[in-house]
């Protein structure tokens, strides 16, 4: 059937567009109103505007699709589901504690963000959330998408992988991550995926199987012809007819400036020590009381911990778990202090650090030779710069700030309906803290260096779920 015209000249023009969860709200919500605002939308039409359903809020199902749904309650939902607030047929989606849990989470999705581009330079350990033994950095791509998965969908359409797709702001979403991943190759171009074999294997291709970047992406066919794609086929996106703005005719430099006045400000980074200087005009030397007393949170050297040196301590904490641990999607959440002991306000609390998702099939393995361990990270310092205003420890003594945390920091399980799991019966789970002596970059074309990040043992060890002395890292 032959294809119209008009129709071949929209499909090479369609643009699809991308949230920008990263990026600084400016005082709103990060899950933009056209998404979670309302189910009705009003549009422009030649002859005057009319109300339409909003694309974006939810996608319908016809009855009949729901017969092709095997998993209770994803047979009984007429619409995508976003933190529902039961498995019954007439469950509604909680919009607004989606974007409360979202915009409380958001340091941590940002900082991650830029902690990911600025260290993370080999594709191995930057793409995925596998676990390998020693490894620089606990953090990935696919960790920190999965983060925004399961804080959208808690139980609804998006934390579950074999539903996601349904839900519109699947696709923002990853768009998104396609820009992130487009972003870290113009900084990295001479990385990509290395030859390995398959531990686990997919649904498509099999445990042992030797993969390399010619591998067929099933089931992504690239012609009529029988082909698929393959992830040397697509490292070039301009090859593909498209890029960003941020990467678009820029070289290093100028991609690292285009990321730097972005994201700084969301991220908490520092952009340079050029920038380090007090408010009031003097040099950078008169930080020192400012930061002894810990009152480094206002930009742009909220994170200069050395105003001599230009250095500062990042802290992060790592988590390391099996995916099926809980047998069913499920979020870790850090606090740094107090909290209420009742789950259901863990998303939102005050003293919450960061909440990370792991998100799985509907169906979880529960072979232990099969069992995939993952990893993800919740990073601490814009945490702790805030803790630090009332003098109770020093944010640039090392020793202060692991007795902080050692009395302060926290980690609870919860699955996605907010019923806790109690640490010591997550199978595999090792939280812990690092910490890397970063120094500012020298102008806002650069980023800071990252130093080896150094685990702190004392922290975590024999507290359930914590990282031991004796264990690998």
């Amino acid at each position: 059937m032959a294809v119209p015209l008009q129709n071949k000249t929209a499909a090479a023009t369609f643009r699809h567009p991308y949230w920008d969860w990263a990026a600084d709200p400016d005082g709103g919500p990060v899950l933009p109103a056209p998404v979670a605002g309302s189910p009705w939308i009003v549009i422009n039409l030649p002859n005057g505007s009319t109300t339409i359903s909003n694309p974006l809020y939810q996608f319908s199902f016809a009855a009949a699709d729901l017969g092709d749904f095997p998993d209770n309650p994803f047979n009984k939902w007429t619409t995508t589901m976003r933190y529902p607030n039961s498995k019954n047929a007439d469950a509604k989606s909680q919009d607004a504690l989606v974007s409360r849990q979202i915009d409380q989470s958001q340091d941590t999705y940002s900082q991650r963000f830029m902690t990911l581009l600025q260290a993370y330079p080999a594709f191995a350990n930057f793409s995925n959330s596998q676990w390998t033994p020693n490894s620089p950095g606990y953090d990935s791509l696919e960790a920190l998408h999965n983060q925004i998965h399961g804080l959208i969908g808690n139980g609804g359409h998006m934390s579950i992988i074999d539903y996601a797709g349904f839900d519109p702001v699947f696709w923002l979403h990853h768009c998104q991550v396609d820009r992130l991943l487009a972003i870290w190759q113009a900084l990295y171009p001479d990385s990509w995926v290395v030859p390995g074999n398959e531990r686990y294997g997919s649904g498509t291709v099999a445990a042992g199987t030797r993969t390399d970047e010619n591998t067929p992406l099933r089931p992504f066919h690239s012609d009529t012809g029988g082909n698929f794609w393959t992830s040397k086929a697509v490292r070039d996106i301009e090859q593909l007819g498209y890029s960003y703005p941020e990467i678009q005719g820029k070289d290093v430099a100028g991609v690292k400036q285009a990321v730097n006045a972005l994201y700084s400000k969301s991220s908490g980074k520092t952009i340079s020590r050029r920038e380090a200087r007090p408010p009031w005009g003097g040099s950078s030397t008169d930080l020192a009381p400012l930061i002894a007393a810990g009152l480094t949170n206002t930009a742009p050297f909220l994170n200069i911990g050395n105003p001599t040196s230009g250095t500062y301590t990042e802290w992060i904490a790592n988590i390391r778990v099996a995916k099926d641990a809980v047998h069913e999607a499920f979020f870790i959440h850090a606090f740094v202090g107090d909290f209420n002991p009742d789950p259901h306000t863990w998303s939102t609390e005050a003293n919450l650090v960061g909440t990370h998702s792991i998100v799985t099939p509907y169906v979880t393995t529960s072979d232990p030779e099969k069992r995939a361990i993952v990893t993800g990270t919740i990073p601490l310092t814009k945490a702790l710069r805030k803790h630090a205003h009332d003098g109770s420890f020093k944010l640039e003594d090392i020793a202060s700030v692991k007795a902080y945390l050692l009395k302060n920091l926290h980690w609870r399980i919860t699955r996605m309906d907010d019923t806790e799991v109690p640490r010591d019966q997550v199978a595999d789970l090792k939280f812990s803290v690092v910490s890397s002596t970063v120094t500012a970059a020298q102008s806002d074309s650069e980023f800071p260096t990252w130093g080896e990040f150094k685990a702190h043992l004392d922290i975590t060890d024999g507290r359930p779920g914590g990282l031991s002395f004796g264990d690998a890292i």
